[in-house]
């Protein structure tokens, strides 16, 4: 438009305006645009509002009209955001979201085990669309399992062709005189290797020792094999403590072995006693003697309460004490009273209970 023109229609506004009233633009509302876009309204004029891109009507009138007096009888309008489709179940996975609205965001993972096949994200477009296509949680696949040296495959059953998958369980064993060093299980793991691949080892041991106050079965002197065992006793009177075999194991050592312990001699001969369940006096055990761990149980006098009260004592590889509460019958023992015969105590009467 020429300038001429442009004054000519100004002039021409300001000309009408003069004669009655003109409305000036409406009020912008929140998330919206109207239509025409004009610096001045006639009355009668009118104006429709539109929700603008990512937005949806919500409720209200959109229609504004200009009046003869110069105002709006205003749109009403109110716009709120598109929403996108509810996202499903993600199968061995989960989604994540706070809304799902325009430009929302919702996040995938997948459990342990498995891993995403496409995007681990998506955003609520203007369109009321998701921007990628929801992925798919797979499982994890392990390769063919590595094989130790001199090792073999005791179990292998793949759910492809030679592909395991996640948690699937592989065993081996050794060939023949070799030895599984960890364990014979392998697992699939959640990343996408197996757990670990045992080691199969040539095991020997030396020739196993004697033990001291004992003997051992026949073992000549060569190297001995992975668990081959040997057989181990104590001489008397000596008591064995432990497990009579030890064997070769993984390390080349063999086990632990037993240890003979030696007995007690108990000083006390005329002293009546509990022995193995049954009373007694010290002289008549054999050769007043009991071995490493037996228990000898004493009878005490408790002067005050005139009752009697026991005390155990007992055989370690050789050392025994006799309890000092223990008193070794004297002369005239024959004017006092024996522990061994007297009333109980009140707590040994409850602990026969």
């Amino acid at each position: 438009m020429s300038p001429l023109l442009r004054l000519i229609a100004v002039l021409s506004l300001i000309g009408y305006s003069a004669a009655g009233k003109v409305c000036s633009r409406p009020r912008q509302l929140e998330n919206a645009v109207f239509r025409p876009g004009r610096v001045v309204y006639n009355p009668q004029d009118s104006v429709t509002y539109t929700c603008v891109s990512g937005y949806v009507k919500d409720s209200g009138n959109d229609k504004a009209v200009c009046l003869a007096l110069g105002s709006w009888e205003h749109a009403t309008l109110r716009c709120k955001r598109q929403q996108c489709p509810k996202p499903g179940i993600l199968d061995n996975g989960k989604v994540q979201y706070k809304e799902i609205t325009y430009q929302s965001v919702i996040y995938f993972s997948c459990h342990e085990g498995y891993r995403i096949r496409g995007a681990n994200e998506s955003e609520c477009l203007a369109s009321g669309a998701w921007s990628v296509a929801f992925p798919v949680c797979e499982k994890v696949a392990c390769p063919y399992p590595e094989i130790p040296r001199m090792g073999l495959l005791d179990f292998y059953k793949p759910q492809e062709v030679n592909v395991s998958f996640y948690l699937d369980v592989v065993r081996y064993h050794c060939k023949l005189d070799y030895v599984l060093i960890g364990s014979e299980n392998a697992t699939c793991s959640a990343n996408s290797t197996w757990s670990h691949v045992p080691q199969c080892r040539d095991v020997k041991c030396q020739r196993p020792t004697e033990i001291t106050n004992g003997y051992m079965s026949f073992a000549p002197y060569r190297k001995y094999n992975y668990k081959e065992v040997v057989t181990y006793g104590c001489n008397p009177p000596y008591a064995l403590v432990g497990s009579r075999t030890s064997y070769c194991d993984k390390d080349g050592e063999w086990t632990q072995k037993p240890l003979c312990q030696a007995p007690c001699d108990v000083p006390t001969p005329k002293a009546n006693v509990l022995h193995n369940g049954r009373k007694t006096r010290v002289d008549e055990i054999s050769r007043q003697e009991i071995q490493h761990g037996d228990i000898i149980t004493y009878y005490c006098k408790n002067k005050d309460e005139n009752c009697a009260y026991t005390i155990q004592s007992q055989c370690d590889n050789g050392n025994f004490t006799v309890p000092a509460c223990y008193k070794k019958p004297g002369l005239f023992s024959v004017f006092s009273s024996d522990p061994s015969k007297m009333t109980p105590c009140p707590e040994e009467q409850q602990r026969s209970v």
